[in-house]
């Protein structure tokens, strides 16, 4: 079962983008160590949203949890009237065609073969290779000519290259 922890609106809080807002609140469910938000997502207009969260985990995400993370987070996002009107939550993992944008996402995909785009003076170079790991914000990325490293920094998109 996910705990909450206590929540506190601030004035900082309620003047944040709703996508800050609940991600702030998300993160405040994730209290087990190798769970973590990847992203929120609110497209549409007012009265007919839909709210997209993206958690993952050091050792992957049970369904329980997403079912679990969702109707605390729905039960919250209506109790404190955070999205005004309708609104449709998906609660799920990102998925290999998200792209991959934090240090926990590259250490959970050590292993496997990533396509990145690396930012230059000419909009990005793309290489691909095995994400041999990360260390403080640093990707060892070994490609077919030599083994590189890489600054998060330097990354403009990541994602992992599919087998077929």
């Amino acid at each position: 079962m996910i705990e909450i922890s206590g929540h506190s609106d601030t004035l900082a809080q309620q003047e944040a983008p709703l996508e800050v807002q609940i991600g702030a609140l998300v993160e405040e469910f994730l209290v087990r160590d190798d769970l973590f938000l990847v992203g929120v997502s609110i497209k549409g207009q007012k009265g007919s949203r839909l709210i997209e969260i993206y958690i993952d985990g050091d050792k992957g995400v049970e369904v329980g949890v997403l079912a679990s993370v969702s109707r605390e987070l729905a039960f919250v996002l209506d109790a404190e009237d955070m999205v005004k009107g309708k609104y449709r939550l998906n609660v799920s993992t990102p998925g290999v065609d998200r792209a991959l944008t934090s240090e926990r996402q590259f250490v959970r995909h050590v292993g496997k073969c990533l396509e990145i785009l690396i930012r230059n003076e000419d909009g990005g170079t793309w290489i691909e290779g095995e994400n041999l790991g990360m260390k403080d914000g640093v990707l060892q990325l070994k490609t077919s000519s030599d083994t590189r490293d890489l600054s998060l920094d330097s990354i403009s998109k990541a994602k992992i290259k599919l087998p077929w």
